[in-house]
């Protein structure tokens, strides 16, 4: 039984001599270097795509870095040239713009001062000057070689009217008073508007003022920029140079003032009279005299006085004529603010 059982597996597994032997079936490779290389691939594509996208932020931030610098530069740029650009404009868009700034600093000063103030103040020197004559100088006889004919010249001519008139109404006991009036009058108001050296004006505005040429109809520009001078200069002089400030050159003006005076005066002085007031008089008068010139200096519109007498007459106080309105434009004709008085001589 073990024999037969031995030979027929032996049968089972050999095959027939004459048929074809069949080969091992070998399995399918599995490919584990393949699956790893798909990997590394997709590693490397996300690395490019996150190094694309930090590369493209950057690129962003730079970008709007060199943005602003440009903005930057080009508004620094454009203030730069734009004093040069206002040069190219056409002369309609330069009047506008000087308007429109012209009109800012209006706005900023102080409005003219009304025509009743400005004769108010004026009425006031008037009055001191006559009850000045009245109080320190006598009526009487004086000798002829007392008279200052040289200096009564000065005056005459300051007036526009001939010497020998004055002359003869000093000379005149009961025309004196009114000589007198006249002469203080012209010696001080003369000192009120500007156009001389010798002026009640602060030192540094009489300078300035009188070397300004004279203005006229024919330089509007000129006259304009005259009074805009004035009136800003005024303004930020007030707090200064305004009736309750100090003027350190006054001092010397008045004393300039009163010995030109005195020059003409002194003879007819009242002997009895106490010097020292008869100066604290004067001082008083030239006081109000410097605050009237100042407060004509600020004003837009200009002035001046009028001394001249009628034939045969004497003006024993002057005219005072506005010659250029409260906007700066030339008056044709002038504008007449207080009228002079005369007498006869």
């Amino acid at each position: 039984m073990s024999s037969l059982s031995a030979t027929s597996a032996s049968s089972a597994i050999s095959a027939p001599s004459g048929g074809p032997t069949p080969s091992a079936v070998t399995p399918p490779p599995t490919h584990s270097n393949g699956l790893a290389g798909g990997a590394v691939a997709g590693v490397a594509i996300g690395t490019f795509l996150a190094g694309l996208l930090i590369a493209g932020a950057v690129f962003f931030f730079l970008l709007r870095r060199q943005k602003k610098r440009h903005a930057v530069a080009a508004a620094a740029y454009s203030r730069q040239e734009a004093p040069y650009k206002e040069r190219d404009v056409g002369p309609e868009k330069r009047a506008a713009v000087v308007t429109g700034a012209g009109s800012n600093i209006d706005a900023l000063l102080p409005q003219p001062v009304e025509d009743d103030a400005i004769t108010g103040d004026l009425s006031k020197i008037r009055d001191n000057i006559k009850n000045h004559v009245r109080t320190y100088y006598r009526s009487g006889p004086i000798s002829a070689t007392d008279v200052n004919e040289a200096g009564i010249r000065d005056i005459a001519t300051l007036m526009g009217i001939n010497s020998a008139v004055l002359v003869g109404a000093l000379s005149t006991p009961s025309s004196r008073d009114n000589a007198l009036r006249s002469i203080v009058a012209s010696v001080i108001l003369a000192r009120c508007t500007g156009r001389r050296k010798s002026s009640l004006l602060p030192s540094e505005l009489a300078g300035l003022s009188s070397s300004i040429p004279t203005t006229d109809d024919e330089n509007p520009a000129q006259t304009l920029l005259f009074s805009k001078w004035k009136t800003i200069t005024g303004a930020l002089l007030q707090q200064q140079y305004g009736k309750h400030g100090q003027d350190p050159s006054r001092a010397q003006s008045f004393q300039d003032t009163i010995t030109s005076l005195d020059s003409v005066l002194a003879p007819f002085v009242e002997g009895s009279v106490d010097g020292g007031q008869r100066r604290k008089n004067l001082d008083m008068i030239l006081t109000r005299a410097a605050n009237f010139a100042f407060l004509l200096f600020t004003q837009p519109g200009s002035f001046r006085f009028d001394f001249a007498g009628d034939q045969g007459g004497l003006a024993i106080f002057p005219a005072l004529v506005q010659t250029v309105g409260d906007q700066g434009q030339p008056l044709s004709p002038v504008k007449v603010l207080a009228e002079k008085e005369i007498v006869g001589v």
